[in-house]
């Protein structure tokens, strides 16, 4: 079209007098030729426009002249200007259709994103909302545009969103925060929000962007990831203070089988009328309560013996719901509901019934004016992720027993430490703190996991699960009582690394027809283990070798030599004496029981350590 344009002013300019300046209108080609925004089209035009002037100027004779090389330069002129333009021009075309391409581009990710971002205007109507929003939040496009924000945030955060906005409006960009938004079915959420202002070309602000990403899940998992964290530093703290309270009991069961039988052995040195006899009676009490605490020391170490049996918790609620309605008092409703179906579990009966009465205790401890105290069994599906109880419970069917209160309630800092031994928060005489570390031992011997929910002022619940059991899951071995009986003359090799514990054995079978040799430690035993002996008698830790090892070392010399282990704590060793054929006796004993453990391993009736 430019070449036709410049082709008819060209011949225009050749019929018109030469004097005239329609020559000019030739120069109009190239500036046509702009609009293209081509600058090779304008420059073809322009050349083209330039060999027209040149040739319509000669033919009209102004070869040579002045006014031929004028209008020769105005056509280049003219043209060069054209180029420029047009240059200018598809730049201008390029930019336009870029930022156009980029437009469409990010409103498509827009689209597409997970997130929810829509604008607002700086009073908070809704002018824009993707699909991200959309499926967030559970309004459509069409209800969220036009509507406020406030609508987004919860009933008393609504005027707190719309400062947000507003302060956005003035030209700050937000941090990322976290905050809760409600979605369109009235649930709470969470969500990381970031506000920027959105900018006109002159610069002002016209809208507000939020860019919101639903981080729900993601607190979810890190709150499940921090409480299986302080789950196993809780299990890890336990196991340690358990090593530690276990030890503690071997040394102090050592020092109550001394006070225990010495007592006795004085006691019957004295006649019957003198009060001196009366004072070893209350030494010998107070030790049995010693003795006691021992025990719960033990079981929350998971080191003492156990008889576990089927038992159904439905039974020992029932009856624990007759001896506690007697005794909690009239200002405390007790309340039991038992389960429809059998809740049988297999655990030590008595450890069960001191799970319950050490948990209604605290209970009623926390109910000094009165309340609801509610006892529960019943059956329950547990998943390896479930929160809240240590240690971790494995997936299965369990029993629960549920002790809920309506009492003070704990702090958050009490309930992560009232199964650590020793810890209390009752008065000075009032408390041992063994028991809630007892219920522990016991809960965990049993393979199962107990767990608090407690606040301040509300009440305090515990819930014990307990793995479910059948009646052929009994465990057969289970040890019994032997009676005591006096010896014929056996040989005994009494080894143990305490004198006193020692010589009291010695000291008891030299009285009840037996011959014992002593041993100060192991290595005195094997010096003397070519002898002949009838039976070999050592505690189980001792500091140079264990009394499993030792055993064994006396048996490749004597075979048939049987083997009584007497420990106050074993530690998984005693477990040894199965390669032994030995038994187990606990300490502190009296002589009672050790002499029947003597018989019992003499005679071969005991049942072997486990």
């Amino acid at each position: 079209m430019p070449v036709v344009v410049t082709s008819a002013l060209a011949m225009l300019s050749l019929a018109a007098e030469p004097h005239l300046l329609s020559f000019g209108v030739i120069a109009l080609g190239p500036c046509l030729a702009a609009i293209s925004g081509s600058p090779v089209t304008v420059f073809a035009i322009g050349t083209y426009a330039t060999t027209l002037v040149i040739a319509v100027s000669t033919y009209q004779g102004m070869w040579g002249t002045s006014d031929q090389i004028l209008r020769i330069a105005v056509t280049i002129v003219a043209t060069m200007i054209s180029i420029v333009i047009a240059h200018h021009r598809r730049v201008l075309e390029r930019n336009s259709a870029d930022a156009l391409k980029d437009q469409v581009m990010l409103a498509a990710v827009l689209e597409a994103s997970s997130d929810a971002v829509y604008t607002a205007t700086p009073e908070g109507a809704i002018t824009t909302w993707n699909r991200g929003a959309e499926e967030i939040y559970g309004y459509s496009r069409a209800e969220a545009i036009g509507s406020s924000i406030q609508m987004l945030a919860p009933p008393d955060d609504g005027t707190a969103l719309l400062a947000m906005f507003a302060e956005a409006a003035q030209g700050r960009r937000s941090d990322q925060i976290e905050v809760v938004r409600v979605r369109q079915d009235g649930a709470l959420f969470d969500v990381s929000v970031m506000l920027a202002p959105v900018r006109d070309p002159a610069g002002e602000v016209t809208a507000v962007a939020s860019i919101e990403h639903d981080v729900t899940a993601r607190k979810r998992a890190g709150a499940k990831e921090r409480a299986a964290l302080e789950r196993t530093q809780t299990a890890q703290r336990l196991e340690s203070l358990g090593q530690l309270a276990g030890g503690i009991a071997h040394d102090f069961n050592n020092l109550l089988a001394i006070i225990l039988n010495y007592s006795q052995f004085a006691a019957e040195q004295i006649p019957v009328d003198n009060e001196a006899r009366d004072d070893l009676a209350r030494v010998r009490r107070a030790a049995e309560r010693a003795r006691r605490l021992t025990h719960q020391l033990l079981v929350f170490a998971r080191s003492e013996r156990t008889e576990p049996a089927i038992i159904d918790l439905n039974d020992v609620v029932v009856e624990a719901n007759d001896l506690l309605s007697r005794t909690l008092g009239g200002h405390i409703q007790l309340v039991t509901r038992t389960g429809e179906q059998p809740t049988t579990i297999i655990a030590d009966r008595s450890s069960i019934d001191q799970v319950l009465f050490n948990l209604v205790i605290n209970a009623r401890d926390a109910m000094p004016d009165g309340g609801v105290l509610v006892m529960e069994v019943d059956h329950c599906e547990i998943s390896s992720d479930e929160v809240g109880y240590a240690p971790p419970p494995l997936s299965g069917r369990y029993i629960r027993l549920t002790v809920n209160d309506t009492g003070t309630g704990m702090p958050p800092e009490v309930v992560n430490r009232v199964f650590e031994p020793f810890f209390t928060t009752k008065a000075k005489h009032e408390g041992t703190g063994l028991g809630l570390a007892t219920v522990y031992g016991i809960v965990t011997d049993a393979g199962g996991s107990i767990r608090i929910v407690s606040e301040l002022h509300v009440g305090t619940t515990f819930s014990v699960l307990f793995p479910a059991a059948e009646v052929s899951d009994l465990p057969v071995d289970v040890e019994a009582d032997r009676p005591a009986s006096h010896g014929n003359g056996e040989r005994v090799l009494v080894v143990d690394d305490d004198e006193a514990v020692r010589e009291l054995m010695v000291r008891i079978l030299d009285r009840n027809g037996y011959k014992p040799v002593p041993a100060a430690d192991p290595e005195a035993a094997l010096q003397l283990a070519d002898e002949s002996f009838d039976l070999l008698l050592t505690d189980v830790l001792m500091p140079q070798m264990s009394g499993p090892e030792l055993a064994q070392r006396v048996k490749a010399r004597q075979p048939d030599i049987p083997v009584l282990f007497v420990s106050g704590y074993t530690d998984g060793n005693a477990g040894a004496g199965r390669t032994t054929g030995g038994i187990l006796l606990h300490k502190p004993f009296t002589s009672e029981s050790l002499l029947g453990s003597v018989q019992d391993a003499l005679t071969g009736t005991g049942v072997p350590s486990r």
